[in-house]
């Protein structure tokens, strides 16, 4: 079911097998994990989540939170007999998501700061992290090969206008994001040095799946560039 509606990305860790890095910032919101059996990861691959959203049209302010966490919560009632369970993301617990998803062996961080994934490349997103007092049986990934080892070219490193992704020193988010709200920028709804990444192409998002995130994000941006101007 979650499959079918986009959540192609499942990962489950017995609850007592969780890293110190990850229980921390639970602890630190009031959430227990001892209470729960299992800690379930679940991420949207390719555009098949848009799709879903589309057609079952139900859009709201954050539809991919909104239609995620109601598949989270319809997948526990359905099919784990409704045990306890609760939500940690999208919430206040600031888990290390790209830390989380390279544990598991959903992929790595590539120089562009996002995780990046031998069958979806750049085109995917951590979606919903809960905790639910069931066992939940996921076996690991294949053994993961970072494609960007075997990337001679890094079209992504030349791609960016603003020189903000470097392999060594990381993602210069603040060039970035400047850049997004310069007057006729190309990269206010899109991202040139993503768009760029040779692996997995054929996942790439549609135009409106792409005008939908980045305009999102565009506009968290413009609002904590105002707020500096008028601190």
């Amino acid at each position: 079911m979650l499959r079918q509606a986009g959540l192609l990305l499942q990962a489950s860790i017995p609850v007592g097998q969780l890293p110190q890095w990850a229980i921390g910032p639970m602890r630190d919101v009031g959430i227990n994990a001892a209470d729960y059996e299992s800690f379930v990861m679940l991420g949207q691959g390719g555009s098949r989540l848009w799709d879903y959203i589309v057609a079952e049209d139900r859009y709201g302010r954050d539809p991919f939170d909104q239609a995620s966490e109601r598949l989270a919560g319809e997948f526990v009632t359905g099919y784990l007999d409704g045990a306890a369970w609760e939500m940690v993301y999208p919430g206040a617990a600031l888990l290390p998501l790209s830390r989380l998803a390279e544990h598991v062996g959903w992929g790595r961080t590539s120089p562009l700061g996002l995780t990046i994934n031998n069958e979806f490349g750049l085109w995917l997103a951590h979606r919903v992290v809960f905790l639910v007092d069931a066992d939940i049986p996921i076996a690991p990934p294949d053994a993961f090969a970072h494609p960007c080892d075997s990337c001679v070219d890094k079209p992504c490193i030349s791609s960016c206008p603003v020189g903000a992704v470097d392999a060594l020193t990381g993602f210069d988010i603040g060039s970035c994001a400047s850049h997004r709200i310069e007057p006729a920028s190309g990269c206010a709804y899109q991202c040139l040095a993503r768009n760029a990444c040779p692996v997995a192409t054929e996942h790439r998002y549609g135009p409106a799946q792409m005008a939908h995130h980045y305009a999102s994000g565009l506009e968290s941006i413009r609002a904590y560039y105002e707020s500096e101007a008028s601190s």
